[in-house]
């Protein structure tokens, strides 16, 4: 399998999810007005039929007229139920496309977050590196130094031109810097490497 496949490209149906919710606006829109004229157009029927009772009861229609005006009346409010109900079909099935799709854009959002925490993660790390390797440069430096008077120090005691006493304190004053520096220079590469594994990720 091609490190590529799943990925949006490959996928011949994939559709962004903006798009999908620009696609289904307008029809959410044009069936949700649909809907609530059913509705209205439902109460309207019913309030007919309920005239119609009352008309029953005070004489003004008999049996014969009242069921005739009555079926019709119900037939006109089933087929519109019928009709109701696909519309509503449709609305929740356009409902679960626009809430998978804000899912979908949520972890788009998410993961451009993320990335762009990461990048600046990476950018502060190189800067923090950059600074901490030219440090790390100048503790190599300095030792070397130490190491150089170290050794400048020896062939003066060799040759006579200080005394033990001033070469154990000199000695003693270099040892201890040198420990200093080493102690310094371990946390150093140890934040070099943190900040080296931040840059490769």
């Amino acid at each position: 399998m091609s490190h590529r496949e799943g990925t949006p490209a490959d996928d011949p149906f994939h559709v962004d999810p903006k798009e999908v919710l620009a696609q289904y606006s307008v029809e959410w829109v044009s069936l949700r007005k649909s809907y609530d004229e059913l509705k209205t157009k439902l109460q309207d029927v019913q309030a007919e039929l309920s005239t119609l009772d009352r008309k029953l009861e005070m004489k003004e229609i008999d049996d014969q007229q009242h069921i005739k005006m009555y079926r019709e009346k119900w037939a006109e409010s089933t087929q519109m139920i019928q009709v109701k109900r696909e519309v509503e079909n449709r609305l929740f099935e356009i409902q679960r496309e626009i809430r998978a799709a804000n899912r979908q854009l949520k972890k788009q959002e998410e993961e451009r977050l993320r990335r762009e925490r990461m990048e600046q993660e990476r950018a502060n790390a190189m800067i923090e590196w950059m600074s901490l390797k030219q440090g790390f440069d100048l503790v190599g430096a300095r030792r070397e130094e130490i190491n150089a008077a170290s050794d400048e120090l020896e062939r003066n005691r060799r040759s006579g031109k200080v005394s033990e006493d001033e070469y154990r304190q000199q000695r003693i004053g270099q040892i201890q810097q040198l420990a200093e520096l080493r102690t310094v220079e371990s946390d150093i590469k140890n934040r070099l490497a943190e900040l080296l594994a931040i840059i490769r990720k």
